[in-house]
This record gives structure tokens, C-alpha cells and sequence, in this order.
């Protein structure tokens, strides 16, 4: 039992450093570039010599570098806490919905993405296949329930989280690196966020904020693609499975419409 408390706080300690406090400790060398240097000479030491020269002696005493050391960890894992927090808000954007104070601009986002889609030179042919949320990524999520209930009747919604107890371990496998993917590209996103206002007194801060908060959207729109691509295979391979799982009988090796209905009713308890 020992034994597998120390290995069980090694690994939170491991997680604890490397999802807090590493990235927390380069935003706070970005922050105090921020503060210590200027736009005309971004990339000058100078200023951070003088700064280091004029706190090491206050450092030579044991106690005063180990609460040193101890505000810096504790200010970098809070930064870090904060870059969790804003990625779960990111995600919130990105997959929806939007809070009711938000409604307006998520109207106004979606009916213009609707009618750019609808002008494009190749328009979905199905009503429904068309924009009908704020963002891309929400979309792409949705399409997956209406096109598994255009083809099966089932409401993605309701028969995932039955489905996913019951799918083996390698098929498990794909769809949690997708999520992990997706996770990791929304807490990119944050720190790219936080990022940003430091380049309102250092420039390279915000061009760093830019790029990761370009790469995190990028690598989060094919994580959910990933994702969402990986949900409806997982629902069109396991057909016997899922009919297993319902007491169904299905016809040519697939779930009918009408019996999509019927699990549906099952699952959302006649509501």
C-alpha cells in the first residue's frame, strides 16, 4: 500500500509540474520581459541582468530563496490553473451552447455562417446539413447526431454513452486520443490568450499569443473532426452490437429507422 501511494504522488506530482508549473514559469519569464523591457528594444538584456543583479543578494539567504522559490511556484501554478480554467471556456465557445447574455452574437454568427454556405458554389444538398451553430466545431459535432439519425434513427446523444461501455478496448483507443487532442488544442488556445495582453508592452509575447492561439484553434477543429469522424464509424461498425445491446433484430446487417426510434424512446425513458 506504501508503495502505491508513493507511485500514485510521483505521478500527481509529474502532472502537477508538467501541466501547471512548467508553462506557468514561461509565462512568467514572458510577463517579466513584459514589464522589464519595451516594443524599441524587445530582445535587450540589459534590463534583466540589472533586475537579477539587484535580487541576488536578498536570495544568498536560505530563507528568503526558499519563499523566493515558493512565490515563484506557487504564481506559476497559478497561471497555469488560470490557462486550465480559460481552456475549459474555450471549449465551451467552440462546442457550445452559448450562454442565454450570449444569445444575440451567437444569432448573428450563425445566420452569417448559414448564408455563406448556403452561397458557396456547392451548397449542401440537405437543409439540415447547413450551419446552424456559432462555430465551426459545434457544427461539425452536430452533424454527427442528425446524420446517424438520418441513416439509423438514433439520437447520437442518448446511445453514446451506453455504446461506449460496451466498445472494446482498441476501439476505445482512437476516440480518447481524439478527445486528448482536443483537449490539448483548447489549453493551447488559452495560453495563447493569456499571452495576447503581454504584447501590449512586449511585442514578442503577443506574436507568441498569436500563434499558439492560431495553432490551438487549428489543432482543435481537427480534434473534434477526429472525434466526431471516429463517433459515427463507431456507430456504423457496431451495428450487431448496438442491436445486441437493444434486443433488436436488424435487417440486412443494419439498425432501421424505425427501430432507431424505438431505442430512442427506450433511452430517453418515454420523456
Amino acid at each position: 500500500m506504501g508503495g502505491f501511494l508513493t507511485h500514485l504522488a510521483d505521478k500527481l506530482a509529474e502532472k502537477w509540474l508538467s501541466l501547471l508549473v512548467l508553462p506557468g514559469l514561461l509565462f512568467l519569464a514572458a510577463a517579466s520581459c513584459a514589464r522589464l523591457l519595451h516594443h524599441g528594444a524587445p530582445f535587450d538584456h540589459r534590463p534583466l541582468t540589472a533586475a537579477l543583479r539587484h535580487a541576488g543578494p536578498r536570495l544568498h539567504e536560505p530563507a528568503s530563496a526558499v519563499l523566493a522559490l515558493t512565490g515563484v511556484l506557487l504564481a506559476a501554478a497559478g497561471a497555469g490553473l488560470t490557462a486550465r480554467c480559460l481552456a475549459a471556456v474555450v471549449q465551451r465557445v467552440w462546442t457550445g451552447p452559448w450562454p442565454a447574455w450570449a444569445a444575440v452574437p451567437a444569432r448573428v454568427i450563425t445566420r452569417s455562417r448559414r448564408d455563406r454556405a448556403a452561397r458557396s458554389p456547392e451548397p449542401p444538398a440537405v437543409t439540415r446539413y447547413l450551419p446552424a451553430r456559432p462555430t465551426w466545431i459545434a457544427d461539425r459535432l452536430r452533424l454527427v447526431d442528425d446524420r446517424v439519425h438520418a441513416e439509423y434513427g438514433l439520437r447520437i446523444a442518448l446511445l453514446w454513452p451506453r455504446l461506449w461501455l460496451a466498445l472494446p478496448p482498441e476501439q476505445r483507443a482512437p476516440v480518447d486520443a481524439a478527445r486528448r487532442a482536443f483537449a490539448e488544442a483548447a489549453a493551447l488556445t488559452a495560453w495563447g490568450l493569456l499571452y495576447l495582453p503581454l504584447g501590449l508592452a512586449w511585442w514578442p509575447a503577443g506574436l507568441a499569443g498569436l500563434v499558439a492561439a492560431a495553432a490551438g484553434i487549428r489543432q482543435g477543429r481537427a480534434g473534434a473532426a477526429a472525434f466526431a469522424d471516429l463517433a459515427e464509424a463507431a456507430v456504423d461498425v457496431n451495428q450487431q452490437l448496438i442491436a445486441g445491446l437493444f434486443g433488436l433484430t436488424p435487417r440486412d446487417g443494419r439498425i432501421t429507422p424505425d427501430d432507431g426510434a424505438r431505442v430512442n424512446d427506450r433511452l430517453n425513458k418515454g420523456a
